[in-house]
């Protein structure tokens, strides 16, 4: 349970093995590359090239995913929503559906589809416009092809708002043109105008005057009855040949999508080791790679690079004084999924504890004390078991599911000494109450009745975190021997709060009257101490005892990190009282025949299940606060970046063998 030792490893061989090496390194996945500049690297010309084709083929396969993903029906369910699956696939598969893609040609498969529907789209929007200009006039008996004979006269098909309808007949009447009314709607009139070609300017300038919409039917020639039956019978013709591609995706997209979720995410992968490869140093023949490796790994990494690479120069080395090593984090099976919640912080830099293993039962006891409920402590541990064994992504993503069981396990034992569940439902109702003597039993206080134990629960707990907190540092301290700091900034300060306790409790209990001289003495021996050491570092003998005198103020400063504790007081009474009111709320409805008992189990299950969700939420949104702001205070120094080597990362899929 630590942080674990790195080592920087360099790697010196010929360019001609150079993707090789960084290719066998992303499959290990054990090596953070780190970019150094030397006067002598020479750049690889080709390199820019080679990343902008991979881009190129990522955005093409990525045009072809979201194409096929519109047409392909899959078994997706809410989750999906939230959390991506990943599709599983051995290597042995991932080569062979490869493989039968690129003999299959289907890249040309998928682009023909989508041509073949862009082209039909496209044809029926243009039918569909012109049956728009048609269909106003559908009822004319006669061809339009007889329209365009005429030598003499200009015919114009077209649309005038009604309002202006008649000025615009008369205007029209006045010039040498005629028109016939054709259909009318409430808004608008369609119509017909016969004007002698000498004249068809003027009638142009009526038609601009009063705003009207000549339509253009010279590619018609039928009658509008016949041109609107022809319109359909081709619309219904590129209907049928769009079902019988859509037929032909739901028969082979799938298996193409999949090949494209492989594609994608080998050039995916690609795209990263050539990334990398512009962090190396090279000169005319050599290239040079150096990074970091966690030291466990470094048997491991020696032997495979000499089997494989013959004339690779491998150096292993600590860290020197100056670097900055990237942080690893290792803990065993309970301490693992906490790890979650010092990501969400940050990461501890090398030189100091992982904060992990302090914070986690602290976390899961004050996530239980928030929620208080058992039956809510069941539902979170089965649905985070469930969704553990059936969600496939990576196992660093299901950390936070395992962490929640935990929470949830912690919550059923909490909830259980504090009677909470489903807040007082065996209680509330008649039929349960055979529950309540069980129930009973195991309380051993109950929130909503016994407040102030729940706050004294509460405030204990802080102070013990706070305690442990300087505690930690103090150890760090030793450990690095900065001894003075250890003792008067750290074990003095740690004696000094214990001493108040203690009198504190000697004045509130007789049973330890006894002890309130002894326990005053102590406590007024360590404020001398504090007095007289925290204002070390000033010059001046005045200055170092108005110092001393002022650091005791910070005991305000404790005080009020440990009251912050009492929202989890806060917290834990909010869910018994929602819970309780749901409870009422269902039987005020329960009296109500037939129809009462179908609200109360709408109102019961929507009820609890809303309440379980907010507090759950809350529960881990402040116990992380009580970690990062009173706990990490006293001790955590951080500035460390997380561990992140080469290795394969996939989008859309996932290797079988590391599903769980």
């Amino acid at each position: 349970m630590a942080i674990l030792p790195m080592l920087r490893l360099s790697l010196v061989g010929h360019k001609d093995e150079e993707e090789d090496v960084l290719a066998l390194l992303q499959d290990l996945g054990v090596l953070e590359v780190e970019k150094i500049n030397l006067e002598a690297d020479s750049s690889i010309e080709w390199l820019p090239a080679k990343i902008s084709d991979i881009n190129r083929e990522l955005s093409r396969l990525k045009l072809n995913i979201t194409f096929l993903r519109d047409y392909i029906k899959t078994n997706s369910s809410i989750i999906d929503l939230f959390v991506p699956q990943k599709l599983p696939f051995s290597e042995e598969e991932r080569r062979r559906i490869v493989r039968e893609f690129e003999e299959n040609g289907g890249y040309s498969t998928i682009e023909s589809w989508q041509s073949s529907l862009e082209e039909i789209k496209n044809s029926v929007n243009s039918l569909s416009q012109d049956k728009e200009l048609l269909t106003p006039f559908e009822d004319l008996n006669f061809p339009i092809r007889d329209l365009k004979a005429f030598k003499y006269v200009d015919v114009f098909f077209g649309q005038i708002r009604k309002r202006d309808l008649e000025e615009f007949v008369e205007e029209i009447r006045n010039h040498l043109a005629d028109i016939s009314i054709v259909k009318e709607t409430p808004q608008y009139t369609f119509f017909i105008v016969i004007a002698h070609k000498e004249s068809s300017g003027e009638i142009r300038g009526v038609f601009s005057k009063y705003n009207v919409n000549i339509f253009n039917l010279e590619k018609f020639s039928g009658t509008p009855k016949e041109e609107l039956s022809a319109i359909d019978n081709r619309i219904n013709n590129l209907l049928r040949m769009k079902d019988r591609v859509l037929e032909e995706i739901g028969q082979k997209g799938e298996g193409l999508l999949n090949a494209l979720y492989i594609l994608y995410d080998n050039y995916q992968n690609d795209l990263i080791r050539y990334e990398h490869l512009s962090r190396a140093t090279h000169t005319e023949n050599m290239f040079l790679i150096t990074g970091w490796i966690r030291e466990k790994d470094s048997p491991v990494i020696k032997d495979t690079l000499e089997r494989r690479f013959k004339d690779l120069y491998i150096v292993m080395s600590p860290p020197g004084p100056d670097d900055n090593p990237p942080v690893a984090l290792e803990n065993n099976s309970f301490v693992h999924p906490f790890e979650v919640v010092t990501g969400i912080y940050g990461y501890p830099n090398s030189r100091e504890f992982d904060p992990t293993p302090f914070l986690a039962p602290f976390f899961a006891v004050f996530f239980a004390l928030c929620l208080t409920d058992a039956a809510y402590g069941i539902i979170l541990a089965i649905l985070s078991a469930y969704l553990y064994r059936n969600l496939i992504i990576e196992r660093q993503r299901k950390k936070l599911l395992q962490l929640l069981f935990i929470c949830g396990l912690f919550t059923i034992g909490v909830g259980a000494i504090t009677g909470g569940w489903f807040g007082n439902v065996s209680e509330a109702f008649r039929f349960l109450a055979f529950l309540e003597p069980l129930r009973k039993r195991l309380i051993l206080f109950d929130p909503l009745k016994d407040p102030i134990t729940f706050l004294a629960l509460s405030l204990a707990l802080g102070f013990i975190q706070i305690i442990f907190g300087l505690f930690i540092k103090m150890i760090l301290n030793i450990k690095r021997q900065h001894y003075r700091e250890a003792i008067f900034d750290q074990l003095f300060w740690i004696l000094f709060l214990l001493a108040i306790v203690i009198t504190a409790g000697t004045l509130a209990l007789e049973s330890l009257r006894y002890l309130n001289k002894p326990a005053m003495y102590f406590t007024l021996i360590m404020a001398v101490a504090l007095v007289a050491t925290q204002g070390r570092h000033q010059k001046s003998i005045f200055l170092k005892i108005t110092s001393g005198l002022g650091s005791l103020y910070s005991v305000i400063s404790y005080l009020s990190d440990v009251l912050s504790y009492s929202r989890l007081l806060a917290l834990g009474l909010a869910t018994g009282v929602i819970a309780t009111v749901v409870n009422e709320l269902v039987k005020t409805f329960s009296g109500i025949p037939v129809l009462g008992a179908i609200i109360g189990i709408v109102i019961f299950v929507g009820g609890h299940l809303f309440n379980l969700i907010i507090n759950a939420f809350g529960a881990f949104v402040h116990s992380s606060r009580l970690q990062f702001v009173e706990f990490f205070g006293k001790f955590f120094e951080g500035g460390g970046r997380e561990f992140n080597p080469l290795r394969k990362i996939r989008t859309y899929t996932i290797e079988k063998e590391v599903i769980e």
